[in-house]
């Protein structure tokens, strides 16, 4: 059976490597909001914990791609998109940790 391995430009191979010591979870949850003049409700959210495993993967040169494509979530047009990233580091006993990053224009 020939081995899974990602290239390099000059020809190294490395393997590819799931590392399960770097989270204890981690999800995204896209949110799609209700723009208003103060607080934006939300309307509709989904998590994705699908992001955990694709945060751990890697070779093992250490590269990490860092990219990761959730599924659709739908909404009616005027709303906002936005998301939060979950994350939960092995072994701190902090649990998840919440990521807020800035609401998109209306989409």
């Amino acid at each position: 059976m020939a081995s899974l391995r990602a290239q390099r430009g000059d020809g190294a191979g490395f393997d590819p490597v799931h590392d399960p010591t770097i989270f204890d979870g981690a999800k995204l949850r896209v949110q799609i909001k209700q723009s208003c003049d103060d607080t934006d409700p939300v309307v509709a959210e989904r998590d994705f914990p699908q992001v955990e495993e694709r945060l751990e993967d890697g070779t093992s040169s250490g590269a990490r791609t860092g990219t990761y494509r959730t599924a659709t979530i739908k909404h009616r047009a005027g709303a906002i998109g936005d998301s939060v990233l979950f994350l939960d580091w092995h072994g701190n006993g902090r649990g998840y940790q919440r990521h807020d990053y800035t609401v998109s224009p209306a989409v």
